[in-house]
């Protein structure tokens, strides 16, 4: 019999950073592949947690909301079985903001996982964690950006021949997609030291059967707009990253937030409370590039001139456009975790 791993003595300490997305890519019913994303990961907001071996054999999960808590607990709960591991006590110590397009939920569960292994004396990747808790059946980017960080592009899922007769089957929200592995990246760069500025709007959250309708109406989009928005990632984004052309950059995000088909309908789904925002975002001399982070409703923009972006955010927020904002950067590593006494 295989000896069983060894569960650490004291706790392991995990950070893990936000994720921001550009844009889903290919959600047409034609081409050879679906979903596929394009995203980056940023310091702030930003979480930390603390797994500990539980000494009365209860999982229990503090510092995160209702939601996140029953999640979590459900998530250790089903490594602790497969992995023969000990019950935990989670402490989040800073949550990430849930429903605000920050890959919350993914986030918290791969950290949590990641570091629960690493107290079992295991090393489980993210995108292996994702599988099991069933995670990144549409998108590969909180996996992705979980163990690289950085900005990355991923290329969805390869679409089998019966998706042309159905591909509404197919074209669905995570939760409920078809179960398959989270996609890889298939673009991996380190996001240069701009400054990301992320404003808070008014906006709603979109998820559960809700999202499933929403996704079910407005999908599949023309093929020739999948098409038009993978060149702007691959042809736009990608390379102004690598070459650190800030105003190629800022000129593609702009692209496929005011022009993206999907983009736009996401945009539409928020109403004045997001395209207030963005609208002024794109007025402001101060603000080079403005974007919506997946559905929202966090909007995130970028610009080379901080201390006039500061005043004009502020402008909104005294306005009652925004309810917070703040700055911050890429983050270049991903996860990490600590052993701690």
């Amino acid at each position: 019999m295989a000896a069983q791993p060894t569960v650490a003595k004291g706790a392991v300490r995990v950070s893990a950073p936000a994720r921001l997305s550009f844009t889903l890519i290919s959600l047409d019913g034609e081409s050879m592949r679906r979903n596929g994303i394009a995203a980056m990961a940023v310091d702030r907001p930003g979480l930390t947690a603390e797994v500990r071996a539980a000494d009365d054999g209860v999982t229990e999960v503090t510092g995160t909301a209702d939601e996140t808590t029953r999640e979590v607990t459900a998530a250790v709960e089903t490594l602790r079985k497969l992995w023969d591991g000990p019950a935990a006590r989670v402490t989040v110590d800073r949550p990430l903001p849930q429903h605000s397009g920050f890959g919350s939920k993914t986030n918290t569960l791969l950290a949590v996982g990641h570091a629960y292994g690493r107290l079992c004396g295991r090393e489980p990747s993210p995108r292996e964690l994702a599988r099991l808790l069933g995670r990144g059946r549409t998108s590969g980017a909180s996996t992705g950006l979980a163990e690289f960080g950085g900005f990355l592009v991923d290329g969805g899922h390869r679409n089998p021949p019966e998706f042309a007769q159905d591909p509404q089957a197919f074209l669905r929200p995570s939760r409920f997609a078809r179960e398959v592995a989270p996609p890889r990246p298939v673009v991996r760069l380190d996001f240069p030291d701009w400054p990301v500025l992320i404003l808070l709007t008014h906006g709603r959250h979109l998820g559960g059967q809700e999202e499933l309708r929403w996704f079910q109406r407005i999908t599949p989009i023309p093929p020739e707009e999948s098409w038009r928005t993978s060149h702007l990632v691959f042809m736009g984004l990608a390379p102004a990253i690598i070459e650190q052309d800030y105003e190629a950059f800022c000129a593609a995000v702009n692209e496929i937030t005011f022009t993206g088909h999907y983009k736009q309908a996401q945009i539409a789904f928020q109403g004045e409370a997001v395209t207030g925002v963005l609208e002024a975002g794109r007025a402001a001399p101060s603000v080079d590039a403005i974007a919506l982070s997946v559905t929202g409703p966090a909007c995130f923009a970028f610009t080379q001139r901080p201390d006039e972006a500061t005043v004009w955010a502020e402008d909104l927020l005294r306005r009652g456009l925004i309810r917070d904002f703040w700055f911050t950067r890429a983050n270049n590593d991903g996860m990490r975790t600590t052993h701690l006494p």
